[in-house]
């Protein structure tokens, strides 16, 4: 199990957290999480009229509740077990919807800002996991991010935008991060 020091880490590296009132879920995370389930994206909103922490593994998703004064409620739903995951937002708030097939859960008023990232990371394992590709070998994000920037920059390369000499240091600077 991750110690809570590296779970803030995992929370840290990831941009597009939005964690409102959730702090003891955060704390809980540890002894949910097993030993070498790094979390890959997270927020937080409202469901059954309680804060919630909605956190995504490479091997499935994880609704936490802990009450404001004791007691917790937890849903975990594998990654092959979920058949749609779908979201909505208007001006700054949104939900996330998931379907397994038999029940959905619904977390609303999340922050607009990150529920696109946390549905596609979500969508991108779901998909990986499904075709039989190992979470260790699955493409993360930022590998995801620095392909279609070097594709992007080799275009521009084609169009006579970039010299090589400018492409190939772009290159450089993608690949040393």
């Amino acid at each position: 199990m991750p110690s809570l020091e590296q779970v803030k880490q995992q929370i840290a590296n990831n941009p597009h957290t939005y964690i409102f009132w959730t702090w003891k879920e955060i704390r809980a995370l540890p002894k949910i999480l097993e030993r070498d389930e790094p979390v890959k994206a997270l927020t937080s909103g409202i469901m059954d009229n309680a804060t919630w922490l909605l956190v995504c593994t490479d091997r499935r998703l994880i609704f936490l509740n802990c009450g404001m004064f004791y007691g917790q409620r937890q849903v975990q739903m594998p990654l092959d077990r979920i058949q749609s995951i779908d979201y909505h937002f208007i001006i700054a708030f949104g939900s996330i919807t998931v379907w397994d097939g038999a029940s959905s859960f619904r977390i609303g008023m999340i922050a607009k800002n990150s529920i696109l990232p946390f549905v596609k990371t979500a969508e991108e394992l779901m998909f990986a996991f499904k075709k039989g590709v190992k979470p260790s070998e699955a493409p993360s994000t930022n590998a995801l991010d620095v392909t279609n920037k070097l594709i992007k920059l080799s275009e521009l390369v084609e169009k006579g935008h970039l010299t090589q000499a400018e492409f190939e240091e772009q290159k450089r600077k993608l690949l040393a991060d």
